[in-house]
């Protein structure tokens, strides 16, 4: 499987940067968050929701693909679970549309 554990982290962690550094938590030239960012974030609820749909949905994503890499019917998927990852991936691609939206 090529979409690792560790890449989610880091996919998370990039999101959770831009998103600090969009309401200015950070410096645009930082790469570390503070320890309390999570709650920092908070402060504004409209990020905060976009940021946990994100996560949500990428997670949601991941351990549909980490399921069928160990069943070992990647590439070999019913019509049920096409129909799955298809409305993963609407749900994921549309969370990143709007943390990105949010971010700018």
């Amino acid at each position: 499987m090529i979409f690792t554990e560790e890449i989610l982290r880091q996919v998370i962690a990039f999101a959770i940067l831009r998103t600090s550094k969009s309401l200015g938590i950070v410096d645009a030239d930082e790469t570390d968050v503070p320890g309390n960012v999570i709650d920092l974030i908070a402060a504004s609820t409209g990020h905060k929701d976009a940021l946990d749909e994100f996560v949500a949905a990428y997670e949601a994503w991941y351990k549909f693909h980490l399921e069928i890499y160990k069943a070992g019917t990647s590439g070999k998927l019913s019509a049920l679970e096409n129909d799955e990852l298809i409305r993963l991936i609407a749900r994921r691609d549309a969370a990143r549309k709007a943390l990105l939206a949010i971010t700018r």
